[in-house]
């Protein structure tokens, strides 16, 4: 017999081939079968309405795939999925919960053998194989089994679940889950988009000569340009989707973009070619990073760059006709198919792509729009004119929903539009908790095209502006004036209010594509400000152009990332000085603004009296040094479930640090997920913490919360919360809090 770690592998290697799910199961059981030569061999996958269904067999009727569904506990199979336990008998019909289908033209197998499949705690499927005679399996073939089964799942988890939907019929319920991309639910009728090309799909040529490719490319950008424009005219009706265009406008201009595309043409490839390969050598950058934030400004490169090559073809956009409200739907629904209909008319967006920091949550967070985002359905086009319920609270489409379950949504949506009307009037209301305390609110933001939602939605300044991200869009390092340019808008638009810029956070997990780096521990490694102090001259340029960007603006604060020695921040002090220094030498009238420092290594928890004379405000971020307390990859999702930020030691460190602010009089702040997240902000706020800074689309939210609560109840909620012992009664119990301030589902 093949050993399981073997044949798991040559599995694994021929199902990369594969872009069929139903090949590659049929694959799998086919390949066991043989190994264990028995007669049958089964793969029973769980799918969104949590049966077990017969997704791939050899030696049961081929005509029974798809139509043999079990519950949980129902027969055999159901049994070893309910007790996640195998089972191996043999005399099968003998077995309590023994069940036969005649439809799976099944002869009397006796020996049995079924192995749950588990991902993450929960089960995935049952592996089963069968013989005629009446015999137990050895403890080999046990052994092997479990072991085909626990290296599938690990590496294969994603298309089992698809391949396991993919057996519902049309008429029935199906549940699936994504990512909450932007709050609210709908109801409406879904039209799927049609695919567009990919640009890994883009055959690559040999150019016709450079003269020519040159003028088709050239004659494409500028084609782009046009049509942003004509989209921005025809359907730019609100800033956000406005600074959007005007975002990938900037990209499309990129002098590092074309000239690494006039490089590839002057290796006599074709204008697409050339344009491919430059784009997905930015694209590759922003892919490899850890951060969700700069990940997700991949796919704006993916966009741009599908526009540019439709151009090159002369390939018409899709025309979405409709005169009643729809659910987008698509592979990846972008800032482009936004401008192809009202936005009246978008009733919410489904996409398998994205993530919450993506523009597609952005824009839709901004317009009011309800969507779910990461979906990974690989049978979208199955829903295409379906009533479906999106629910954008919870990451959740649902299509031909029970009666039952669609009223109680349409209850809740048109309790949430009577109640929508409340947010809006609180842009020009301060954050004043019922006792009298105000709370500063303050947005995270990296890219001009986020400027506009936090004004619009009443922020007091930015806690968070992550200055590395000019700094991946090009192909060198930027220059001292690229950067001031780039500054200055920010600090322009938001002047007088305070804006805190990050100092360059790159290094490790976000390595620049221009300066590769690689380590084997990223996150404990030469990221932050340990990178930048080794590299004096570039932390230099940006002090200086900071500095120079804040002239006539005087709101700029400047903060220091990964922080965990003194003289660290002896050095970025002395590097301040002389940029000051430098610069009025030059004529500049420029000034030492403000310091602080992020609160994301624990190691700072103990450092603050010592750092207390050299900065002015500390910020918590809240995300790295959860991460750093649990040693928890919150981006492994092998380990993911067991990071959080409600973890006793978590909440007992933030207090600490936020104590020994207020003893050493420091302005003390969090920028981390908790900021955003209202049972957090219970607890921050009982802490003392007076200034958040989260995602602009939070604001209205988290300031409702503040103006419906107290401190002294904050103060008893925190004193509760630290009493408990399990996280499940820290969060149960903080559940209850917010349903007593009237917190509705709406806000989650």
């Amino acid at each position: 017999m093949l050993s399981p770690l073997l044949l798991a592998k040559k599995i694994l290697l021929d199902a990369g081939q594969m872009t069929d799910q139903r090949a590659l199961v049929a694959l799998i059981v086919e390949r066991i079968r043989s190994a264990l030569n028995v007669d049958v061999c089964s793969l029973y996958l769980v799918d969104a309405n949590q049966e077990l269904v017969l997704s791939a067999t050899q030696g049961l009727a081929e005509s029974a795939v798809g139509n043999i569904r079990m519950k949980l506990g129902e027969g055999l199979v159901g049994t070893i999925a309910k007790r996640q336990h195998l089972l191996n008998l043999p005399f099968a019909e003998q077995h309590p919960n023994f069940r036969y289908f005649e439809e799976s033209g099944e002869e009397r197998y006796q020996g049995f053998l079924g192995v749950p499949m588990i991902h993450h705690g929960d089960v995935l499927g049952v592996l089963v194989v069968q013989v005629k005679e009446t015999r137990r399996f050895d403890e080999e073939e046990e052994a092997f089994l479990i072991t085909m089964g626990a290296h599938l799942v690990a590496s294969q988890a994603i298309n089992l679940k698809k391949t396991a939907n993919e057996a519902l019929s049309a008429d029935q319920t199906r549940r699936l889950t994504g990512i909450a991309g932007s709050p609210g639910a709908t109801i409406a009728k879904a039209w799927v988009v049609r695919d567009e090309i990919r640009l890994e799909d883009i055959a690559e040529r040999d150019g016709s000569g450079l003269e020519f490719e040159q003028q088709r490319i050239a004659e494409a950008f500028e084609n782009a340009v046009q049509s942003l424009d004509s989209d921005d005219s025809t359907h730019g009706n609100t800033e956000t989707l406005s600074a959007l265009i005007d975002v990938y406008k900037l990209l499309l201009n990129s002098p590092e973009l074309h000239q690494a595309i006039t490089e590839h043409l002057a290796q006599n490839v074709s204008a697409s070619t050339a344009l491919k390969r430059a784009m997905q050598t930015q694209i590759a950058v922003f892919d490899a990073m850890e951060d969700p934030y700069l990940k997700a400004r991949a796919d704006d490169l993916r966009v741009l760059g599908v526009r540019v090559y439709r151009e090159l073809q002369n390939l018409e956009p899709e025309v979405i006709e409709t005169d009643e409200p729809i659910i987008l739907i698509g592979e990846n629904i972008t800032v482009e198919h936004f401008t192809r209909i009202d936005s009246r008319l978008i009733a919410g967006i489904v996409s398998n792509q994205g993530s919450k920091l993506s523009h597609t949550s952005v824009l839709a967070n901004a317009l009011g729009i309800p969507a779910v985002v990461g979906l990974a359905e690989s049978n979208l086009r199955s829903l295409h004119g379906l009533e479906l319920i999106l629910d954008g609270h919870r990451g959740q489409v649902i299509s031909n929903p029970p009666d039952t379950v669609r009223a109680e949504y349409q209850r809740l949506i048109n309790q949430n539009k009577a109640r929508q009307a409340d947010l809006a009037h609180l842009k020009l209301l301060p954050a004043e908790s019922t006792d009298g305390e105000r709370v500063r609110l303050y947005s995270n933001t990296g890219l001009l095209a986020d400027i506009s939602p936090g004004l619009e939605r009443g922020s007091e300044g930015i806690g968070l502006y992550r200055s590395e991200i000019p700094f991946m869009v090009h192909n060198t390092f930027p220059t001292e004036e690229e950067q001031v340019r780039i500054y200055r808008g920010v600090l322009e638009a938001y002047a007088p209010k305070p804006v805190v810029m990050r100092t360059l956070d790159i290094g490790g997990d976000k390595a620049l594509p221009y300066f590769p780096i690689k380590e084997e521990n990223p996150f404990l490694g030469w990221r932050g400000i340990r990178f930048t102090l080794d590299y004096r001259n570039i932390q230099l340029d940006q002090i200086r152009a900071m500095l120079l960007a804040n002239v006539g603006n005087d709101n700029l604060q400047i903060m220091v990332p990964m922080l965990s020695h003194e003289d660290e921040l002896e050095r970025v002090h002395a590097l301040i000085d002389e940029a000051v220094r430098q610069l009025k030498e030059e004529g500049n009238p420029v000034h030492k603004p403000p310091v602080g420092i992020m609160a994301e290594v624990p190691a700072v928890i103990w450092m603050l009296p010592r750092l207390r004379d050299m900065i002015d405000f500390v910020s918590i971020g809240s995300n790295d040094l959860t991460q750093y307390l649990l040693a928890v990859d919150r981006n492994n999702p092998r380990v993911a479930h067991l990071y959080s930020h409600f973890h006793p030691a978590v909440l007992c460190a933030i207090r600490d640090i936020v104590r020994e602010c207020r003893r050493l009089n420091l302005t003390v702040s969090v920028c981390g997920e908790m900021a955003s997240d209202p049972k957090a902000v219970l607890l921050l706020l009982g802490m003392g913490v007076r200034t958040l800074s989260m995602s602009a689309f939070k604001l209205p939210v988290i300031k409702w919360l503040v103006r419906r609560i107290s401190m002294q109840e904050c103060r008893a909620i925190l004193d509760t919360t630290l009493e408990l012992g399990k996280e499940s009664e820290v969060q149960a119990f903080l559940s209850e809090k917010l349903k007593d301030a009237g917190y509705e589902n709406k806000f989650e």
